[in-house]
């Protein structure tokens, strides 16, 4: 009895919807420290620290205007290997970015608290 309880929790843990995603990359260094995650639905960015090497992850959202220029959105950081950090469109009018409109989301490595930014990882997507 107990075998299937834990079945069927493994099973719920493996279908939950907090997994789903959109899309995602890690940082651009040759053993990625960190990563992000892009969700569509609510506006959804979340970046993990994956490596324990030091670094902090940090990410920088954006959106295209329409004459095509870059409008810088927010930021933010999280840091020690295994730790995640989420901003999300529900947190209030800075995280919930236009629709209809191309979101360009970094990750990078960071250290000093934004003093030292590198191994930085573009991707621009449909939101």
């Amino acid at each position: 009895m107990a075998m299937s309880a834990a079945a069927v929790v493994t099973s719920f843990a493996v279908a939950s919807p907090a997994l789903a995603y959109n899309e995602s990359w890690k940082t651009d260094d040759g053993d990625p420290g960190g990563v992000v995650y892009w969700t569509a639905d609510n506006d959804i960015v979340k970046i993990c620290d994956i490596e324990a090497d030091g670094w902090a992850v940090a990410a920088v959202v954006g959106h295209r205007l329409t004459n095509g220029t870059l409008a810088f959105d927010y930021q933010f950081y999280v840091g020690g290997n295994g730790n995640c950090a989420d901003r999300k469109a529900s947190e209030g009018a800075t995280f919930n970015l236009p629709e209809n409109q191309n979101v360009r989301i970094g990750v990078c490595l960071m250290k000093e608290d934004w003093a030292v930014v590198d191994y930085c990882d573009w991707n621009e997507v449909s939101n």
